[in-house]
């Protein structure tokens, strides 16, 4: 598990975790293969896990009204966890799902508090973990609130081609706050144009 203690490192740095904490973690860790279409996570449930993906592309949603509503994506090398229902005990409201096969690592977070407890190189990557997961929450929401449907979608079609390239239309449609049929014709204006 290579990738996942290169990923652990990178969010530490400049402090660097001790090898025998970082591997005892990973030692408490499990593998999973997700077929797509499958959940990884569903609402609900109390999480007590930090995923690690290790290849693939996830998606977390929610559900109203019997309608989908995409929060975010996350493919090769992200983690992925519901940090209110960590924090807080309280059972998740959202769903993960894999939308291709994907493999990812399940770190128990009884496993990580240990560790943060054993090393203070861990507690520091368990902080900017947290410090990421809120920037983004809070970019993502200046996205919704401030930006036009057609600069939400520039954006995310130049910063994370490679998923805008291989997520359904009606995901990515909801991920920007828009319809699929808004979606379409963004996306028709962008063909026009080119």
């Amino acid at each position: 598990m290579n990738d996942l203690a290169e990923a652990i490192n990178k969010l530490a740095s400049p402090m660097v975790p001790q090898e025998a904490t970082l591997q005892t973690l990973i030692r408490r860790a499990t593998e999973r293969v997700l077929d797509k279409g499958q959940h990884l996570s569903r609402a609900g449930e109390v999480a007590d896990t930090l995923y690690f993906v290790r290849s693939g592309l996830l998606r977390y949603y929610y559900l109203s009204d019997g309608k989908e509503h995409t929060g975010q994506f996350f493919d090769s090398r992200a983690f992925v966890a519901d940090l209110s229902s960590i924090t807080t005990g309280a059972p998740t409201q959202q769903f993960v799902e894999a939308l291709e096969a994907s493999h990812v690592v399940c770190i128990p977070v009884a496993a990580l508090q240990d560790a943060y407890d054993a090393d203070h190189a861990m507690e520091r990557f368990g902080r900017r973990l947290v410090e990421a997961a809120m920037a983004g929450s809070q970019r993502r929401s200046a996205n919704l609130l401030v930006r036009t449907p057609e600069q939400r979608y520039d954006t995310f079609a130049r910063t994370r081609p490679e998923i805008a390239g291989k997520v359904a239309q009606y995901m990515m449609a909801s991920y920007l706050g828009i319809t699929p049929e808004s979606l379409s014709r963004i996306r028709a204006r962008r063909t026009l144009r080119s």
